[in-house]
């Protein structure tokens, strides 16, 4: 399994961690976007984008607040019908 919050992402422009910023449900995998929170770095360069096998992505499983997250380690994403769970 793979849990997305057990990964730190650095920026390669500025050095500093990029965080969090959203999800995306992409057939077999799930998107995460990261970005820095600066006024150095433009998202539309520095962005970073992460993808997780959807079977082995624990985090979107687990955590029921984030967009696609599932209960009770039940798959997310609207095809399952969780969205804003």
């Amino acid at each position: 399994m793979i849990n997305i919050r057990d990964i730190s992402i650095k920026c390669g422009h500025c050095g500093g961690y990029q965080t969090l910023c959203a999800y995306e449900p992409r057939g077999e995998w799930n998107v995460y976007t990261y970005e820095c929170e600066n006024d150095r770095c433009d998202p539309a360069v520095t962005r970073t984008l992460v993808e997780v096998p959807r079977e082995l992505d624990e985090f979107a499983r687990r955590d029921p607040n984030w967009r696609g997250g599932g209960r009770h380690g039940a798959e997310g994403g609207p095809e399952a019908g969780n969205e804003g769970n």
